[in-house]
């Protein structure tokens, strides 16, 4: 004797009911014991200062490069701007050398040629 079709998927469909009824003896969670954590946190800090040390170790040769064109750029604007050479600066230099001007006349006189004193 052949059972109908509908009997068939019903007793199908219930067939793992008493095994969902029955509790569980092991659960899949993702609770640790108290004792453990310490343990989890050194093991999470312990990760991230390795990833952090190689994205920094990575990362070093082109910080450093930016800071060494930065410093060399700013290097060559200042002696660049050191040595050019005014000609009223020096007249003027000379003139405070030789007595013929006061200090404040140099200090004011530099601040016109933005000479800076």
């Amino acid at each position: 004797m052949r059972l109908p079709w509908p009997a068939v998927s019903i007793a199908w469909l219930l067939s793992p009911g008493p095994a969902w009824a029955q509790e569980r003896t092991f659960d899949w969670q993702w609770n640790l014991h108290p004792i453990w954590w310490p343990f989890a946190v050194m093991a999470v800090s312990v990760l991230l200062l390795v990833l952090f040390g190689w994205v920094l170790l990575n990362l070093a040769p082109l910080v450093l490069g930016a800071i060494a064109a930065v410093l060399g750029i700013r290097w060559l604007t200042r002696a660049s701007r050191s040595s050019r050479h005014d000609p009223a600066i020096a007249i003027l230099r000379e003139r405070y050398a030789r007595g013929e001007i006061t200090r404040d006349e140099f200090e004011a006189r530099m601040r016109d040629l933005d000479g800076r004193p």
